[in-house]
């Protein structure tokens, strides 16, 4: 480079990437990075080595100057650091149990306990941890098939879990297992639905002997079971952890059939208040169809977690949907998730919602929680804008226990904006440049609230 060149050659930041992509005669770049990335570092060459820069919420200009001669140049970084939000966060990169799928999971005496599973051979190990990183062998399921996929319970101050040729052992602290039945009605079959409910244990549909069921049982005791329904009105099909409680109702999620070729998945949503009477919710989520999904009842909200399809293309999933009613699902979208698996172990626990182990191809060992603190917003805000132009923001905040449909308002705003208070779309035309302080409110009524604040930049054209 001659001496009176100022121009960078090279221009690299440790977070995100460049927009639009160096080019020397470039003089502006803008650089968007998650919340919880609070500083950044950039390598100017030459002459600018590396540089570090304290980012703040919002927007941050870095100036870079360089000096050739009687030249000067100055290049501009804008580094964009997201609002807070919801996240999920790896506990543990490799649990001291030997990676596998397929396991029974359960919230006993304060701890998540996790029941044998898939290694690719089938086992019946026992563990426990009482914060997800530290985890203690209990002991053995007793039972030489193992357990896969299992319905399992916590009932009548028990732990309850089925081994893969369907004994019902139970235990109070996961060493010592008592054979409750040795061959309850449902026995043999792979991948029936499971769950506790009013009191009693229920288990529904599955396979045995490539004969699909859509019956429901129900037991006090383990012992003595009740066909409820012998043909329910939802298709008979495989329902591996697709049956959770929630609002005092026994919920059936999709569920499908494990043959990879012609793969068939369900999308229906089933919902009972006395597992005998079945109505359909919707009978098509707008989730993508898959099978050895998870699911779990956290923040009023049931979530679906990660899962299999093998058409229109093979692949496992990372995917996270919830709904507060069954037939209105959203995608919960953030910037930290585990990798696409199926047959993961998911617990809520301690205010949180948990991601245990699955298949990844290869099967995994790691440990995820997400931490929801109550209504929160979700949406990242639109920062920047142009003189005479249509400011849009459309702001979402979401998980509050109600709910119920919340309401919108500007708590702090230039007197151009409005707020639509049902949808939460912020609009305006700035008449001037300026840097304009925003604080928005979400609200269901009088129980909970939350804010976002944040500056807009309205620049000339």
């Amino acid at each position: 480079m001659a001496q009176s060149d100022a121009s960078l050659k090279t221009l690299t930041v440790s977070h995100g990437e460049l927009t639009p992509g160096f080019s020397p005669k470039r003089l502006q770049y803008a650089v968007q990075v998650p919340h919880r990335v609070t500083e950044l570092t950039y390598t100017a060459q030459p002459t600018i080595g590396e540089q570090e820069v304290a980012l703040n919420v919002g927007r941050t200009l870095v100036n870079i100057e360089v000096v050739a001669g009687e030249t000067k140049k100055t290049y501009v970084l804008k580094v964009l650091r997201e609002q807070p939000t919801v996240d999920w966060t790896r506990v543990l990169d490799k649990a001291p149990w030997p990676a596998r799928d397929s396991a029974g999971e359960l919230v006993f005496k304060d701890r998540m306990w996790l029941l044998g599973g898939y290694l690719p051979k089938v086992v019946g190990d026992v563990w426990s941890s009482a914060d997800g990183k530290a985890w203690e062998r209990a002991g053995d399921v007793p039972s030489d098939a193992g357990v896969n996929i299992p319905v399992n319970f916590v009932h009548d101050g028990r732990m309850f879990v089925a081994s893969n040729k369907g004994e019902l052992f139970a235990s109070t602290d996961g060493a010592a297992w008592e054979l409750v039945n040795a061959s309850p009605p449902w026995a043999g079959r792979y991948a029936a639905g499971g769950a506790h409910f009013r009191g009693r244990m229920w288990v529904l549909g599955g396979n045995r002997r490539k004969h699909l069921h859509n019956d429901v049982w129900s037991s006090a005791d383990g012992k003595e079971w009740k066909q409820e329904v012998e043909h329910a009105p939802w298709s008979p099909r495989q329902l591996f952890s697709n049956v959770i409680v929630k609002d005092d109702k026994l919920w059936v999620i999709g569920g499908g059939i494990t043959s990879y070729e012609p793969f068939r998945a369900y999308r229906d949503v089933w919902c009972s208040e006395d597992g005998r009477k079945w109505e359909q919710v919707t009978d098509e989520a707008p989730w993508a169809a898959r099978i050895w999904s998870s699911y779990a009842v956290y923040r009023n909200r049931i979530f679906l977690l990660g899962g299999f399809r093998g058409q229109p293309v093979w692949e496992n999933r990372d995917d996270v949907w919830y709904t507060a009613d069954g037939k209105t699902w959203k995608q919960l979208k953030t910037d930290n998730i585990w990798s696409a698996r199926h047959e993961l172990s998911a617990y809520v626990f301690q205010d949180k919602l948990w991601v245990v182990a699955g298949n990844s191809w290869p099967l995994r060992n790691d440990v995820w929680s997400l931490h929801i603190p109550g209504l929160t917003f979700l949406s990242q805000p639109v920062i920047e804008e142009y003189v005479g132009t249509l400011y849009r923001y459309r702001a979402e905040a979401d998980f509050h226990e109600s709910a119920v449909p919340l309401r919108y308002r500007l708590i702090e705003a230039p007197d151009w904006l409005s707020i639509d208070a049902d949808t939460g779309v912020v609009t305006g035309i700035p008449a001037k440049a300026g840097d304009y302080p925003v604080t928005i409110e979400a609200a269901d009524g009088d129980k909970e609230s939350a804010r976002q604040s944040y500056t807009l930049h309205v620049q000339a054209l």
